[in-house]
Order: C-alpha cells, then structure tokens, then sequence
C-alpha cells in the first residue's frame, strides 16, 4: 500500500513538473528576446536608430503629415500611434516602415482624422 503512495506521489509530482515546463516552453512572446542575448544594450541602440531611421524617412514626404504620428520601437517591434489623415496614407505609412532594416514587425494603432 505503501508503495502504491509513493508510486501515485512520483506520477502526480512529474505531471505537474511536465505541465510547468511545458507552459515555459510555449512562452512565444517576442518579450522572451529581452533574456536570450544577457547584454541589451545593443537592442537598445538597434531601437533607437530604427526609430531615427523612420522618422528620418517619413520627414522629408510631402504627402505624410509625421508630425501626428508617434513611433516607438521594442527590439525591432515597431508600434505606432497617432493621426493619419486616411487608411490609405496608414498603409502607405506601414509598407515603408517594413522595408526598413532591422524592423521585425509593426503594430499599427493610428487613428484617422476626422
């Protein structure tokens, strides 16, 4: 009987150990690249030259208004807020940032001015 314990004890304690590593392993959140590389510094300076690198693009476009639009990037995550003047002009705006290097994605959370 007491075996029996012991043997239910072992298999209850390596379901939970196995269910706890698997949640761990499942974590897909681009978040989990903050640990990977120990030394962020250098995600840092990435995300503010990408930042800089749009900024810089959208500037000098007559018919994109940037001066509505904030931009913040999380290593290589592009997340954008603001005011566009037409879906269009957002698209507009999202398929160049794309192109830029180092951009891994883009989050869009721009409002059209009414």
């Amino acid at each position: 009987m007491k075996q029996c314990k012991t043997l239910k004890l072992a298999l209850v304690m390596s379901m939970g150990f196995a269910f706890v590593s698997m949640g761990a392993s499942a974590e897909t959140s681009w978040y989990s690249e903050i640990n990977s590389k120990g030394n962020n510094t250098g995600h840092y300076l990435s995300d503010t030259s990408i930042s800089n690198k749009i900024k810089n693009t959208l500037l000098p476009m007559q018919d994109i208004d940037s001066s509505n639009i904030s931009i913040r990037t999380e290593f290589g995550h592009v997340f954008l807020s603001g005011f566009v003047d037409s879906k269009a002009q957002e698209e507009k705006i999202l398929q160049i940032i794309e192109k830029i290097e180092g951009v891994k994605s883009v989050d869009s959370d721009v409002n059209i001015k009414s």
